[in-house]
């Protein structure tokens, strides 16, 4: 009997470790042969795919250029792939890699395309001619796509009424998980430090809120001198983009942050923390703060698209408005001086059970693409 295949496509090979193993597994438990294709991979990571059985295909496709000859030449070039493998499903995240998928199947038409909306990114701003510009296409693009889609599966309601506002899809053509879940076996409560530690995980980006972040931990270690402030993260070519050497040379003398750099163990750096912050501006459903949920964390984070998804306000922790550092740093000074930081752990590893384990969220991202259990 000839097996059943999946292409996982997304414009980074690493969110594909990091955020997709288990639905891997889910597949592959299902007898699928399952490609991965993404344009680049970290070669520590890739071994992990190796291990599963599942094949990486390296695959031409630029996240930030805006070339549209490349853009042709990596529509071209991936349905050759995709005529070559003869998938049964399409799964692809990350907004170029759709719009891609969506153009590359157009003359597969037995294939199955699902697209997973794992945030809105900058392609919706229009606070200048040019970003109105890139929006205008998009959205028409992202219109087109939406023909040769299935389903649009959204990580949050926000995102979802945004694409039926700009008439990108309908509710036919629509569904919604908790996100990307979390694994609830390998995140699990480890004990908490004694003094005061907060910690944000996330890419030198200034929509990420660390600029909010840093700001924050100076007002809050004036009132509490012990408090530290830890910062996991990595360079992203952006035009938001924060400079790693500022971060790592002047950060901790201005604002007290520590900085660490890439983490490939979240696990292990969310354990030195007491309370998680993400301050962002918008995300899908953050996979970062729903791991330090998972370990028992409060969590501080905006009301924000994605953001507010997590957290219910005094009960696993609190939201605070965007871009709004003094907010930021009483909702730290509550948790501290309130002794809330059990109690608000204890919350969200509790909230991760009910509505984000990972399990249940591949079981409802299998149902939606009719995968027989």
């Amino acid at each position: 009997m000839t097996k059943k295949k999946i292409i996982i496509m997304s414009g980074s090979g690493n969110t594909v470790v990091w955020f997709r193993l288990e639905l891997i597994k889910e597949f592959l438990n299902r007898s699928y042969e399952v490609y991965v294709l993404a344009p680049d991979i970290n070669s520590e990571l890739k071994p992990r795919l190796d291990d599963l059985g599942a094949h990486f295909i390296y695959i031409n496709l630029s996240r930030k250029s805006l070339n549209p000859i490349g853009f042709l030449h990596s529509i071209y070039s991936i349905f050759l792939i995709i005529r070559e493998i003869r998938p049964n499903l399409i799964f692809v995240y990350t907004f170029k890699a759709i719009l891609v998928a969506a153009f590359a199947s157009f003359f597969l038409r037995k294939i199955k395309l699902f697209s997973f909306i794992t945030g809105r990114g900058h392609i919706f701003e229009s606070d200048t001619g040019f970003k109105k510009v890139i929006k205008f296409i998009s959205v028409r693009a992202l219109r087109i796509a939406a023909n040769f889609n299935e389903t649009f599966i959204f990580q949050n309601p926000d995102d979802k009424r945004l694409f039926e506002n700009e008439k990108i899809i309908s509710n036919h053509r629509s569904a919604m998980v908790s996100g990307s879940g979390v694994n609830l076996d390998l995140f699990q409560p480890t004990p908490l430090p004694d003094t005061p530690v907060f910690l944000c995980i996330a890419r030198l980006l200034k929509s990420k809120g660390l600029i909010e972040y840093a700001e924050s931990a100076k007002l809050v270690r004036k009132e509490i001198p012990n408090a530290r402030f830890i910062l996991y993260g990595y360079a992203d070519q952006h035009e938001d983009s924060i400079d790693e050497l500022e971060v790592r040379d002047s950060w901790f003398k201005k604002y007290g942050i520590e900085y660490r750099g890439y983490t490939n163990d979240p696990a292990h750096a969310i354990s030195e923390c007491s309370t998680f912050v993400l301050l962002s501006y918008q995300e899908g459903t953050p996979r970062v703060v729903l791991e330090a949920m998972a370990m028992g964390r409060p969590i501080i984070t905006t009301d924000a698209p994605g953001c507010r998804e997590t957290v219910i306000n005094g009960f696993n922790g609190f939201q605070v408005p965007i871009k709004n550092s003094v907010k930021a740093s009483q909702k730290m000074l509550n948790i501290v001086r309130d002794d809330l930081t059990k109690e608000y752990g204890l919350n969200s590893r509790n909230l991760c059970k009910q509505k984000f384990d990972v399990h249940s969220v591949n079981a409802d991202l299998l149902k939606i693409m009719n995968v027989i259990f």
